[in-house]
């Protein structure tokens, strides 16, 4: 009688290859983050989108600088960042490597790019469904980057990116920007803790601290508010915790005579220099007997703080308005109930917090009107850059479809064809409203 082997070649095979496996997957979890000065280990990396070859060797890069940007589909920023990130590559050629890198699979990566033929694709390696990378370089907050020599040894990780961060490196190994922060560190104040008690009422203006957050003293008797611009401090100060409305660029008016320190510049290079000089942390704290007078407080503090003269004025101001086209009632409803909508920067599709997933139709199925106005409004306002009012006196339920496409590109035009079928149309106005007057 013959006796078959409990393990056979085949299987012996798949087994070993499991084992084998286990082992490189318990050694990547294995690995401590990298410190200054440590060389990366050596690693082929494989799941590239976006190469030729579909894999990587670090050790085969003849760069001065390696850049790995770790990014993540859910990350506008990142995302933004696209076309600044193949700039950089092209400007300096040969001298650097940027490589992107994120914990999505290799199809997932790629049916992101494919369904978004809107968003710009660089022309770099994309490193997919990563494990090490993350590990030997821990991050929270992204974009993160990190900066390595051509020898694979590791320097700094920073926040940002800039032209003349990559020239200095290239010319004396180091960047000049700021080292990378994961975590806020969060403060009540700014005093000494020993003195709290006896604390009474303050207030203070300080430069923005990295790394420093005030979480303020609560009950209501204060406002803090770290790293912000001149512009967001004063917006804090008028908004009032929503209760007035001034976040819109049109909502704010600069009379002064050079606007630089209230402006962020456009070029990223002189960008993070701008923020170093021109945010500021501020904190209040007041009696309990006059805590509804803070934000008065503020705006005065701040007045006095930056010689500027704020108030409120009635200004004429252009806006678009949703307004219907005739009696009909084409927003007809149906019976089931089915929501899908876009984040408001039209990159990442969302549909009960599910992200990442690309809808070829933006569709309210079975929903109060009032919805879809709110979701149109963050549309109009954030891509079309203008104020947007409702005028169209609607209530009820609606079922409103529109193709993905052309909510993703955003054009006047377009949008403005797509609402003919719901007798819709978005017209320009013009009309008084509250602007917020900054005077030197």
């Amino acid at each position: 009688m013959q006796i078959k082997p409990l393990i056979t070649k085949g299987h012996l095979f798949k087994f070993i290859i499991c084992i084998s496996t286990f082992v490189n997957i318990a050694n990547v979890y294995a690995q401590a983050p990298l410190k200054r000065g440590d060389k990366i280990p050596d690693n082929k990396i494989k799941s590239v989108y976006n190469a030729r070859k579909g894999e990587i060797d670090l050790s085969t890069i003849k760069a001065k600088l390696i850049l790995l940007d770790f990014w993540s589909p859910s990350c506008t920023g990142c995302l933004m960042s696209f076309p600044k990130l193949d700039s950089l590559q092209k400007l300096f050629g040969n001298d650097i490597s940027i490589i992107l890198v994120n914990q999505q699979s290799l199809d997932s990566t790629k049916r992101f790019f494919d369904q978004r033929k809107f968003l710009y694709k660089p022309e770099i390696p994309f490193v997919t469904g990563d494990i090490l990378l993350n590990r030997l370089f821990p991050n929270l907050a992204k974009p993160a980057y990190a900066w390595l020599d051509g020898d694979g040894k590791f320097y700094q990780m920073t926040n940002s990116l800039t032209g003349e961060g990559i020239r200095r490196f290239i010319l004396e190994q180091k960047s000049g920007l700021d080292e990378y922060l994961g975590r806020q560190r969060y403060l009540p104040s700014l005093f000494d803790q020993e003195f709290k008690e006896d604390l009474l009422s303050y207030s203070y203006l300080a430069k923005a601290i990295p790394g420093i957050s005030l979480a303020g003293e609560g009950d209501g008797r204060g406002i803090s508010v770290p790293n912000y611009t001149i512009l967001e401090l004063y917006k804090e100060a008028y908004n009032e915790i929503g209760k007035y409305d001034f976040g819109k660029p049109w909502k704010i008016s600069l009379a002064v005579k050079d606007s630089s320190r209230y402006i962020l510049p456009a070029n990223p290079d002189l960008a993070n220099e701008w923020e170093k000089e021109n945010t500021y942390t501020y904190s209040l704290l007041l009696p309990k007997e006059r805590a509804a007078d803070r934000f008065k407080t503020m705006q005065k503090d701040l007045d006095r703080y930056f010689g500027i003269e704020s108030n409120v004025e009635k200004r004429m101001v252009k806006y678009l308005a949703l307004v219907r086209t005739s009696t009909n009632d084409k927003l007809k409803s149906k019976r089931r109930s089915k929501f899908k909508a876009i984040d408001p920067h039209s990159f990442i599709m969302s549909s009960h917090g599910q992200a990442n997933k690309y809808y070829p139709k933006r569709e309210l199925i079975a929903h109060p009107y009032r919805v879809f106005s709110r979701i149109f409004k963050v549309w109009v306002e954030r891509r079309l850059k203008q104020p947007f009012v409702d005028q169209t006196g609607y209530a009820g339920d609606v079922s409103i479809s529109i193709s993905g496409d052309v909510v993703d590109r955003f054009e006047l035009l377009e949008i403005k064809r797509a609402l003919r079928a719901y007798d819709l149309d978005l017209v320009e106005k013009e009309d008084l409203i509250d602007v917020l007057v900054l005077r030197e």
